[in-house]
C-alpha cells in the first residue's frame, strides 16, 4: 500500500523512498535544502533539529583563577547562597532559550525540571561526557559572512573522539567541542559519513570523560531509553522515552529506528541510552506524522553499529 510519509526531518535534499521495517508499506517524501518547509499537498512542516544561536563565541576560553584564601572562602559559602545561584543560572538559561526560541518557550520550564528529576538516576559521569558542539560556517549566498549554529555531541575515546551529526558540522570554517566542566578544545580532525549523517570529530587532549557503547546489539520496539544533549541552548537536558520501531529512510543505505521522546532544535548528535546506560544510538532528526487527528513528533535516531565502523577508523589513526 502506497502513501506519503508525513514529514521526515533531516539535512539531505533528495528525492528519496521511506520503507517501514517488517511491513509491506513503502513511503515517498521529497526532501529540500531549507531547513524548513511545508510537505506540498499535506501542510506538514519539516525542520532541523540542531539551532542556531547568537550568543558571542569565546567567553568559554576564559579561565579565571583563585588564590588558596579564595578557594577557601568559597567552600564557606553557606548552602542557601549556593542554591540561589544555581536558581539564577537556570532562570537566565531559560531566558536566553525562550528569547530564542519562542515557540517552546512553554515547554522550558517543563524540560528543565523533568531533567533534573532524570538525572538523579544517572550516572553523573555520562553526562560530563555529553558535549555541545559550536560551528562556525560560511553564509549560505553571502560572501564574506558566516553563520552560528550549535549541535550536541558525545565523546567515546579518553583523548577525544566526539560522535556528531554530519549536518550540525557541514560547511564549518571552525569548530570548537565545550565540556560540561566548561572547558573547550579545538576539532584538530574530522570525519564523516553524509550518506549515515554522521561525523566523528578529533581532538588534542587526556583523560576525557567517555560513554560506553552498546555493540551487542540494537534496542527492541519498546524498549526504555533516554536522551542527553543540549537543546534550546541548554546544557545537559536529559529526556526519557521508548523506541517506536525501525524504518528505512531516504537515501540512508541501512534502518534508523524512531522514539517516543521529546527532541528539540539543538538535539542533533544526541546519544541515545538504554537502560543498562550504554550508548545505543545517535539522534539525527525528527519524524512528524498524525496520530487520531492530531500531529505528533517523534524523534530519530541512526543505530550505534554504524558509529562503531566510523569511530574504528578514526581511532585507529589516532
Amino acid at each position: 500500500m502506497d502513501r506519503k510519509e508525513p514529514g521526515f526531518n533531516e539535512k539531505q535534499d533528495d528525492q528519496n523512498d521511506i520503507v517501514k521495517a517488517g511491513q509491506k508499506e513503502e513511503r515517498k517524501l521529497s526532501e529540500k535544502a531549507e531547513s524548513s518547509r511545508e510537505e506540498p499537498g499535506t501542510g506538514t512542516k519539516i525542520d532541523d533539529v540542531y539551532g542556531d544561536f547568537e550568543d558571542d563565541l569565546g567567553d568559554e576560553d576564559i579561565a579565571y583563577k583563585y588564590s588558596g584564601d579564595e578557594e577557601e572562602t568559597s567552600r564557606r559559602r553557606p548552602v542557601w547562597l549556593r542554591i540561589v545561584a544555581f536558581l539564577t543560572i537556570m532562570a537566565f538559561l531559560g531566558l536566553v532559550a525562550a528569547t530564542s526560541f519562542p515557540p517552546y518557550r512553554g515547554q522550558l520550564l517543563e524540560l528543565v525540571l523533568n531533567s533534573l528529576k532524570l538525572q538523579r538516576d544517572i550516572d553523573a559521569k555520562l553526562l560530563q561526557a555529553v558535549v555541545q558542539i559550536s560551528v562556525v560556517s560560511q553564509k549560505q549566498n553571502v560572501p564574506l559572512a558566516a553563520d552560528q549554529k550549535s549541535g550536541s555531541g558525545f565523546n567515546i575515546d579518553p583523548r577525544g573522539v566526539i560522535v556528531t551529526n554530519h549536518h550540525v558540522i557541514d560547511g564549518a570554517l571552525n569548530i570548537t567541542v565545550k565540556f560540561p566542566d566548561g572547558k573547550v578544545y579545538p576539532v584538530r580532525g574530522c570525519s564523516s559519513r553524509p550518506e549515515y549523517d554522521l561525523a566523528v570529530l578529533t581532538l588534542e587532549a587526556e583523560g576525557l570523560p567517555t560513554v560506553p557503547l552498546n555493540a551487542n546489539g540494537e534496542p527492541a520496539p519498546g524498549d526504555q531509553i533516554r536522551v542527553v544533549g543540549n537543546p534550546l541552548t541548554l546544557n545537559n537536558i536529559v529526556v526519557e522515552g521508548k523506541v517506536e520501531g525501525y524504518l528505512l529512510v531516504g537515501s540512508k543505505p541501512d534502518r534508523v529506528f524512531s522514539i517516543d521522546a521529546p527532541i528539540y532544535p539543538g538535539n542533533s548528535g544526541s546519544p541515545v541510552f538504554d537502560r543498562n546506560d550504554q550508548v545505543v544510538g545517535v539522534v539525527f532528526g525528527t519524524l512528524k506524522s498524525s496520530e487520531e487527528g492530531r500531529e505528533k513528533t517523534s524523534g530519530v535516531a541512526i543505530p550505534i553499529r554504524e558509529v562503531l565502523e566510523l569511530s574504528k577508523v578514526i581511532s585507529n589513526g589516532l
